[in-house]
């Protein structure tokens, strides 16, 4: 497994661990949730596969031939380099993932978009524009508030919700200085829609869906959205048609969760993005039963049968939250930042969950390396929540 200090990574090593499986744990970083895991076997330290890809690769590479490796999960935004690069691994080595030119689109956040409306699904309506004062001039047309949209982004880092046009215009500019775009990667420009958060989450083999899971966001890291510090199961048939009717059409391969915004009056749902990848809260549903990296491994072992068949006798547990307790701690600063010192202390507290993300008694070491990792960050970068460099743009 790859990109191992974050908690979608040792979501997955926990699980696999508990089917009895050896996991050789990647990543640039010493210092992470599964770099100070008891259930890793081995951890590798490589190059950053943003910085210097083709070292990453040909670390990785080494690490497969000398450990015997038979499959590797990819779990960030390095599943793309490892889908360009396949032609360079052993044949026989087991890779669960989409292809290059797919993982492109479904990064795309400009496609999936558009795609998402030519075969009939909701999404936030799009503004046209292909310079700037184009732009301008579509925006003063229309009253609504506006999202601005890095094609590539990470989590609510690249998504910015200016107040005015103006703002708008401003901040387009300032992001195509930052990230030298070229035409074909300019920020995109979206209608606000105002709802909650939804996840849809699933597997897919050839085209064919294994396993889903939905929930819904009840707290985020950041005010202005993103990652999920408190989520809970809920089924929504509405988003899960979508989601399922949007994969199947794109014949999707392996592991995606796709984020929507949707309204419980309205019961109208938005398609927002698609996460071609595990995703940082998958630990809700494999506590609660729908346990995606066995099944990953499953379908790519013994068949997308077995994986169904095991997944058939699986108890899924509803309702069920999980809780990521060190993303409070980190709202918590932000709350405390702002003047905001009651609601800071109740994000402090424990409870309100019935499984932590992080938090895990048996595991300690894990908890304690991704405290390291973040404080590590505030030293070197002043930030509890840089970008990393090659992730936005």
């Amino acid at each position: 497994m790859t990109y191992g200090w974050v908690r979608s990574t040792y979501a997955a090593l926990r699980n696999l661990f508990n089917h009895n499986l050896n996991i050789v744990v990647a990543g640039s970083n010493r210092i992470g949730m599964c770099q100070f895991s008891r259930y890793k076997n081995e951890f590798i330290n490589t190059p950053s596969q943003f910085e210097q890809p083709i070292e990453y690769i040909e670390n990785i590479l080494h690490a497969v031939v000398q450990k015997n490796v038979s499959m590797i999960i990819p779990s960030h935004d390095e599943t793309e380099l490892f889908a360009k690069n396949r032609s360079k691994f052993p044949s026989e080595l087991v890779l669960p993932i989409s292809s290059y030119d797919l993982l492109v689109k479904c990064n795309n956040k400009a496609f999936i978009q558009n795609y998402a409306q030519s075969i009939g699904i909701s999404t936030p309506r799009l503004i046209e524009w292909d310079n700037v004062e184009q732009l301008q001039n579509s925006l003063k047309e229309n009253s609504q508030k506006y999202v601005i949209r890095l094609r590539r982004s990470n989590s609510a880092k690249g998504v910015f919700y200016p107040n005015t046009h103006d703002d708008a215009v401003t901040q387009i500019n300032a992001l195509i200085k930052k990230y030298d775009l070229k035409p074909d990667r300019y920020p995109i420009v979206q209608e606000y829609v105002k709802g909650e958060g939804w996840g849809v989450s699933c597997l897919y083999w050839e085209g064919e869906l294994i396993a889903s899971f939905t929930h819904r966001r009840l707290l985020e890291k950041t005010e202005s959205g993103g990652t999920s510090t408190l989520r809970e199961h809920q089924p929504n048939p509405i988003i899960e048609e979508m989601a399922h009717k949007l994969l199947s059409s794109l014949n999707y391969h392996g592991l995606a969760m796709v984020e929507f915004k949707y309204c419980p009056e309205s019961k109208q749902a938005w398609l927002i993005e698609v996460n071609p990848r595990l995703w940082g809260s998958i630990h809700l549903a494999i506590s609660a039963g729908v346990e995606f990296p066995y099944l990953l491994y499953l379908a790519a072992t013994e068949g997308p049968q077995a994986a169904k068949k095991y997944h058939s006798k699986a108890k899924i547990k509803y309702p069920w939250r999980s809780r990521w307790y060190l993303g409070d701690c980190i709202l918590a600063v932000e709350k405390f930042q702002k003047g905001k010192i009651s609601e800071a202390c109740k994000l402090l507290l424990p409870g309100k969950t019935d499984t932590y993300d992080d938090i895990n008694f048996r595991d300690p070491g894990a908890f304690i390396g991704e405290i390291a990792h973040y404080l590590n960050q505030l030293i070197i970068k002043r930030n509890l929540n840089p970008a990393e460099e090659g992730t936005l743009g």
